[in-house]
């Protein structure tokens, strides 16, 4: 380990390379990192300041032989440095940056830039990754038709923004140079015997944070030998990154919440993949293998690459939702599809069941937040009626997708599947045109386009350049001819109606129709340019087919087409019903982590904890049993827990149970705060609530609430 150093020291040696290991991001500062380097340089000059801080460097030896360093964290800063001193020697070259020595030029460079004395043909100090290394190496070189664009490189683009910088700063070669050798780093240099991930995880990162996907990188890789860390880059973690693209943390959190049955906090997401890595004990290349696997998944159900055109179709419409809730169950139904080779029209008729759900979800103002939860047990929910079945050995009869409608039909709460009284109730008032964008982009196509073979798939992607839009008939700014033609009621028409299903079609002259009549939209015009403009009986999309039949547009046509558009959005997305009829006697099975659940006046037979059931009398057996097996885990940190006598406490009283010596529950009490009690617990002892299920006797069997037991 070393302490705090000049830069200038750390790039000495005409031998040394800075390697980059491929398991590294690739180079990611933004415009504000280099402004902001440039800037303070700037003031190291000026103000004439003997050093200033730039950060640390942690590095191990890449071999016993020679002194290259592997760049384990600082490969920002050592990128940016290495391509401001590029920048400024080829500003003097160029004549816009004065130096009044030639040989201090050739020298720096040699210095900060190249291993002149290193016996190989790439004499050049820095290697970067990949792209990364194509990228500078044209710029070193000076190989402008090699250049990687500046839009494709942050290499690139910051290469040319330090010349651009340095043409206005007006600081000669001398005074950069010098300004540069007054950054102080931090040099952490690591023995064989050092651990780099702890070393990794205790730094705080100056510039540009680490991506949460950046740190699980790294934690998988950098233990490994140098052998297996190209290995396992080239062969899993290459080809997850290409897979999942710019939603790689995501995949994380979703692949997290798959086997965790918990929806990580992104801010907690590289931990809580630790405690997971940890509490499995998979073989590194094992583990991903699995999220290679599952990156797999993810490629289809995100980017709609499915296994076929029809399946690809839609995830791509489902992903017009905008929402990655769905996700985790996603990864789940497509591991079990493949395992149990579902045919492609059982893939196809869960999928539609899930676009089904969020269609009368979005059209009866559902909350979106509960989906999350919801679509992230949902499997969990499924599995749990197929082992019953194992277990029972009678036979399932029913295929996948009946038993995710049980499942959905069941919610209640806010996570429930709406029925046709409720969409018949919310479609005429439904204010569609203030609906979060990507909820009208996917309504729009699916309404536009239906089930037919001859869609038109291009119409999210007008959509999102404008080339086509959501079109007012009746206009949002009425005239005069407009009022009239609404009758003496205008203005109640007018708020009723304005941005509702019955008033809105898609268009691509929506400039040009502005609030032109009703017959002008329908016949077309010609407009003051003399360009023909074409209405609505001209149109290409079904949307307007009842607009062709129309002289007017009343409240009366209004009605007329809400009603053509209500049953267009009930034949496309039609109520479901389930042909799956549970087991006799079969108890329901109910997550802790569903709060979708009313537990209140329901009988409880038995639970199950982190995998193993347990029968019980009832909820206040529940809870005593729950919370000794939690202290048993962990019986140091349940009596801290009691010491602060809330719900749980450290003396007995004659409305409390024991659970160990010092430790008392409050357990006379309702269900409702039973269950917040065990919240508490579970909140306190960093026990994931996922981990405990009840099982309920049938509603149809005899309930009581539990108000003293």
């Amino acid at each position: 380990m070393r302490d705090a150093t000049k830069l200038n020291v750390y790039f000495n040696g005409d031998k040394t390379l800075f390697l980059i290991p491929l398991y590294q991001r690739k180079y990611a500062w933004q415009r504000k990192h280099c402004e902001r380097l440039f800037m303070d340089l700037e003031k190291v000059h000026k103000n004439n300041l003997r050093s200033h801080f730039f950060g640390s460097i942690v590095s191990i030896k890449a071999s016993e032989t020679e002194d290259d360093l592997l760049i384990i964290d600082g490969q920002q800063r050592i990128t940016t440095i290495s391509l401001l001193i590029l920048a400024a020697i080829n500003s003097v070259k160029e004549g816009i940056m004065s130096c009044e020595d030639d040989e201090f030029v050739e020298d720096m460079r040699n210095k900060y830039l190249r291993a002149k004395y290193r016996r190989v043909e790439r004499k050049i100090k820095l290697r970067p990754i990949d792209q990364d290394l194509i990228a500078y190496d044209a710029l070193f070189n000076g190989d402008s038709d090699k250049y990687v664009p500046a839009d494709q490189s942050s290499i690139t683009q910051n290469y040319f923004l330090f010349c651009q910088l340095i043409k206005s700063s007006g600081l000669s070669f001398e005074e950069l140079i010098s300004a540069i050798e007054k950054l102080i780093i931090i040099d952490i240099r690591l023995d064989s015997g050092d651990n780099p991930q702890l070393i990794f995880e205790s730094l705080n990162s100056c510039g540009k944070d680490l991506e949460e996907s950046d740190k699980v990188r790294n934690y998988l890789l950098m233990s490994l030998t140098s052998e297996k860390q190209e290995e396992y880059y080239r062969h899993y973690w290459s080809k997850i990154e290409e897979y999942t693209g710019d939603e790689l943390t995501m995949f994380i959190r979703d692949y997290l919440t798959v086997k965790r049955k918990v929806i990580s906090s992104i801010n907690e997401l590289y931990f809580d993949f630790k405690d997971y890595d940890e509490a499995v004990g998979m073989k590194r290349e094992d583990l991903l293998a699995e999220m290679l696997k599952f990156a797999c998944y993810y490629k289809q159900a995100a980017k709609g690459d499915g296994k076929s055109e029809r399946i690809s179709r839609k995830f791509k419409q489902l992903a017009n939702v905008g929402s990655s809730v769905c996700m985790p169950f996603f990864l789940s139904f497509l591991e079990y599809a493949e395992i149990n080779s579902l045919s492609e029209d059982e893939i196809y008729d869960v999928l539609d069941v899930v676009e089904n759900y969020w269609a009368r979800r979005i059209i009866c103002a559902y909350p979106a937040n509960v989906m999350s939860k919801t679509f992230a047990l949902i499997h969990s929910d499924i599995i749990r009626f197929v082992r019953t079945h194992e277990k029972r050995n009678v036979p399932l009869t029913v295929p996948y997708v009946e038993l995710l409608k049980y499942v959905l039909l069941k919610k209640q709460g806010n996570a429930v599947f709406p029925n046709d009284v409720e969409v018949k109730e919310s479609f005429p008032t439904r204010q569609i045109y203030r609906l979060p964008i990507d909820y009208r982009y996917f309504l729009f196509e699916r309404m536009e386009n239906g089930n037919s073979k001859e869609a038109d798939d291009t119409i999210v992607a007008r959509m999102k350049k404008n080339t086509i839009t959501i079109e007012h008939i009746m206009p949002q700014t009425l005239t005069t001819e407009w009022k009239t033609e609404l009758g003496a009621d205008w203005q109640n028409v007018y708020e009723k109606y304005l941005h509702t299903f019955s008033n809105l079609t898609l268009t691509g002259y929506n400039s040009n129709y502005g609030n032109h009549s009703f017959i002008e939209k329908k016949e077309g015009y010609i407009d003051k340019k003399g360009n023909q403009i074409y209405g609505f009986k001209d149109s290409a999309f079904t949307l307007s087919n009842y607009l062709r039949t129309c002289e007017k547009w009343t409240e009366f046509e209004m009605k007329e087409r809400e009603k053509l558009l209500e049953n267009k959005f009930l034949a496309l997305w039609p109520m479901i019903t389930s042909s799956y009829v549970p087991l006799n006697k079969e108890t329901e099975t109910v997550s802790f982590d569903d709060d979708e659940y009313e537990l209140t006046n329901r009988l409880i037979a038995a639970f199950t904890y982190k995998g193993v059931r347990h029968s019980v009398l009832n909820w206040k057996d529940m809870l005593v049993q729950v919370c000794k097996l939690v202290c048993e885990e962990n019986p140091t940190a349940f009596v801290y827990l009691a010491t602060k006598n809330y719900w749980v406490h450290d003396s007995e009283n004659k409305e409390r149970s024991k659970i160990a010596n010092n430790c008392y529950v409050h357990s006379s009490c309702s269900t409702k705060t039973k269950c917040s009690i065990l919240k508490y617990v579970f909140e306190h002892m960093n026990v994931p609530m996922s981990d405990l299920e009840f099982d309920l006797i049938p509603l149809s069997e005899k309930t009581v609430d539990e108000d003293d037991e």
